[in-house]
């Protein structure tokens, strides 16, 4: 299966593990943004807000999880790469880099690694993007108890040649996010660097 990716990206590549998941229909339920950014291997540059709780404790505890620290409006240069069943985002900002790997679990939910944690959740298409929902995690390969599991929102919006996105994370017990993301990727400008 071949999904036609944005100008400049390769024109043959590998089904991305989002499209494996979301499969034809799903894919053709994407707006052109959003379609483009998961159709295939590619380079695209945006912008990112990153918002880091105060807590030393829980900054620490980011930062060994991999997250970036906080940011305002920094330049994002976002790169995705097919590796055999698994694709590897590296997100590029302020001088700090973020990369993890993706598969797509056997009862067909997207599995992220970030550090020594894999995030699992499902895809479901909405408003032209993606709604990521019913979130569990694996810390060290064990399950994370409900109680204990962090709470994720998680969307991606077609927005006029751009993909935007927006990340909560918080703490089970707490109302305030521990960790917010934001920002856009040009997906109409996306270049294939560095094949």
């Amino acid at each position: 299966m071949c999904l036609a990716g944005p100008e400049g990206a390769t024109a043959a590549f590998a089904v991305t593990v989002y499209a494996r998941l979301l499969g034809e229909t799903g894919m053709a339920a994407l707006a052109p943004e959003c379609r483009a950014l998961h159709a295939g291997d590619g380079v695209f540059h945006g912008r990112i807000t990153v918002e880091v709780t105060r807590n030393p404790v829980l900054r620490a505890a980011l930062r060994l999880a991999g997250f970036p620290p906080a940011v305002e409006d920094a330049e994002l240069r976002f790169e995705k790469r097919g590796r055999g069943a698994r694709d590897v985002w590296t997100r590029s900002m302020a001088g700090q880099v973020m990369q993890t790997a993706q598969w797509a679990t056997p009862d067909g939910k997207l599995a992220e690694r970030m550090g020594a944690m894999v995030a699992m959740c499902r895809l479901v298409p909405a408003q032209g993007g993606l709604d990521l929902v019913d979130w569990r995690f694996r810390c060290l390969g064990l399950p994370a108890p409900g109680w204990a599991a962090p709470k994720v929102s998680a969307s991606e919006r077609p927005d006029t040649g751009r993909y935007r996105f927006e990340i909560s994370i918080g703490l089970p017990w707490g109302s305030a996010p521990v960790l917010c993301y934001h920002g856009w990727l040009d997906v109409a400008q996306a270049a294939d660097e560095g094949g």
